[in-house]
């Protein structure tokens, strides 16, 4: 069974069409990277995946189950938000703990700190978000994609932004995600 498959998918506004016929099939335990410019239907697709948008037309799996059943895997599933939707004034751990009960998700603060580790923000749980560097920013948005342990992540941009420093532990991090067994499917406009 695929992570990921999706068949014919369409998404219009109005008139612009966003996306048109994307077929494509990840299997587990794959890192996949969807490539394209700015403005080229990235976020959308996986605002689509996660059941933020709907879609025009054609159908999606996640892990077996068809789109409309993603109520049944949402715990399967992490999404990395946008840095921009982060709430600056909560810390690390509050950040974290309020992000995984709205996904229905407890976690202890030997988690919170395991998360931070794995992220490198060893030491943050009590740093107010808002003092976070953008990279710093990107990785708390990975670590709460990581709350509860799920087999599916998705990451939209995950290194776009970022010093080659940051950039270069971010991808170490993915590949030991895969090594886990986990699937990762990311959005970049970046080649490498």
């Amino acid at each position: 069974m695929s992570a990921i498959e999706v068949k014919g998918l369409k998404k219009s506004f109005g008139a612009k069409e966003v996306l048109r016929e994307v077929n494509l099939t990840v299997e587990r335990g794959e890192i996949f990277g969807f490539l394209g410019r700015n403005g080229a239907g990235k976020s959308t697709f996986i605002q689509i995946m996660t059941g933020i948008t709907q879609a025009t037309g054609g159908t999606v799996a996640l892990l077996g189950e068809p789109a409309d059943r993603l109520d049944a895997i949402k715990q399967r599933i992490g999404v990395m938000p946008d840095t921009s939707n982060l709430y600056h004034d909560m810390t690390a751990r509050a950040f974290l703990n309020y992000m995984a009960g709205l996904s229905g998700v407890r976690i202890t603060k030997q988690e919170v700190r395991r998360l931070l580790e794995q992220v490198g923000l060893s030491g943050t749980e009590r740093q107010k978000i808002g003092s976070f560097s953008f990279g710093m920013k990107k990785k708390i948005s990975i670590a709460q994609a990581l709350t509860g342990n799920p087999e599916l992540l998705f990451l939209d941009e995950p290194t776009s932004g970022l010093d080659p420093e940051s950039a270069i532990e971010i991808q170490r991090l993915l590949l030991a995600l895969k090594a886990e067994g986990k699937t990762i499917f990311l959005t970049s406009h970046n080649l490498n």
